[in-house]
């Protein structure tokens, strides 16, 4: 199928939705992900992953190289793996109140996008937004490859909800993620039969 017929098939581009993997993803680092889709266009596409923490990484040591006990800032930010493509690059994805003139992209959605160190340390002392997840890396697509996975049944489109995206209970965002979708887990097979 020529890359003009891709996008007719899928009719648009899904910047600011969700991309659910489904079984036939094998690669671990897609496995029963969740992405939120920050790009989407003729040029490819970029999203991050926001249901996999990154548990031996603690935000606070890593945004001030200092462990506190400090309480004043929010407890329990979490790191999370966002893709394989720049690891050592980290994104802030927020609620929409939050604004550092220059610095933050707003997204479709009620979303926004920080990429400053300042942001990460407004929220070390409780002035970040009300909602967001920090991830290093991202998922990149080149031109036409996203569309190709998804006719292949590689993934699933689900509208972005400001719950399942900053929702804090990670194991949870794939179910609910399918759920929003009229789709349970036990729905999902890794192979198909053949008639």
């Amino acid at each position: 199928m020529e890359e003009s017929n891709l996008t007719k098939v899928l009719k648009g581009f899904y910047e600011g939705s969700l991309l659910i993997s489904t079984p036939s993803i094998l690669d671990p680092r897609f496995r029963r992900t969740v992405i939120y889709m920050l790009s989407h266009n003729k040029k490819g596409a970029m999203g991050l992953i926001i249901n996999k923490p990154l548990k031996e990484l603690d935000f606070q040591e890593l945004v001030t190289g200092t462990i506190s006990n400090n309480k004043k800032g929010r407890v329990g930010q979490t790191v999370l793996f966002g893709g394989p493509v720049e690891f050592k690059r980290g994104f802030l994805l927020h609620s929409s109140e939050y604004n550092i003139p220059g610095k933050t992209l707003k997204l479709g959605g009620n979303f926004n996008l920080t990429n400053d160190t300042k942001a990460l340390l407004d929220i070390c002392e409780g002035k970040g937004p009300i909602s967001s997840v920090f991830t290093l890396g991202y998922a990149g697509w080149s031109a036409g490859q996203l569309e190709r996975e998804i006719l292949e049944d590689s993934w699933l489109v689900a509208k972005a909800k400001h719950s399942i995206i900053f929702g804090k209970n990670y194991s949870e965002k794939y179910g609910s993620s399918l759920s929003s979708i009229g789709i349970t887990k036990g729905y999902l097979a890794s192979e198909s039969g053949r008639a």
